[in-house]
């Protein structure tokens, strides 16, 4: 059995989040009882509800089986370090998003620098500065583009 957190969102605006038991093997949802008495007392009045739980990094539909029994799709099998690289979850696009801006912002030290510590500015100079600044703006602009929410 394994903690995951759980969504429930109503069409009215209400969202519901909480922390279930979930079982990895079979994929069955195990509610607390606060939070079952909760989903009844929504159904009385509501409808068109979205239920997902959240489980290593990924958000999955729970269902309702013919036996009244909540559970989730075949549980997804752990992503290889590859994929991982490829599809990052948005809380670690923003961590490297943040760690690009740092990148930007020691290229722009570095840029200062560099010129400060020429002896005449001649064009290994000029081309120096040029490329310490296009990188700079080019990863300042690639950490903005990443640095936006899901």
């Amino acid at each position: 059995m394994k903690l995951a957190n759980v969504k429930v969102e109503y069409s009215c605006g209400t969202t519901i989040t909480d922390r279930v038991t979930l079982d990895p093997a079979t994929g069955q949802v195990h509610l607390p009882p606060r939070l079952q008495a909760l989903l009844r007392a929504m159904d009385e009045t509501e409808c068109s509800q979205s239920f997902v739980v959240e489980y290593n990094g990924s958000a999955l539909p729970v269902t309702v089986d013919s036996n009244g029994l909540r559970k989730i799709g075949e549980p997804d099998e752990p992503k290889s370090g590859f994929e991982q690289l490829l599809n990052p979850t948005r809380d670690q696009r923003q961590q490297n998003a943040r760690f690009l801006h740092t990148l930007s912002a020691a290229s722009v030290g570095g840029l200062v620098g560099y010129v400060h510590a020429a002896s005449t500015l001649d064009s290994t100079t000029i081309a120096g500065t040029a490329i310490l600044a296009i990188v700079a703006i080019l990863l300042w602009y690639v950490g903005f583009v990443e640095m936006k929410g899901d």
